[in-house]
């Protein structure tokens, strides 16, 4: 049996643009956490930079 042949839709154009949408989706999870994981570090140095260093050693 031949395929049937298919009128498009307003259905086949979002999913177009949905498909077109997720192509930029994974950057923006890999910068947001790249973002999140450099903020973090960056705040972990403040910490030990003004607070554990100025204490000296304890004991």
């Amino acid at each position: 049996m031949p395929p049937e042949k298919r009128v498009p839709t307003d259905g086949d154009e979002e999913l177009a643009a949905l498909e077109e949408a997720m192509k930029e989706v994974p950057r923006g999870a890999i910068a947001v956490a790249g973002t999140s994981v450099v903020l973090l570090m960056l705040c972990w140095w403040a910490i030990y930079l003004f607070v554990f260093l100025p204490r000296g050693s304890v004991g």
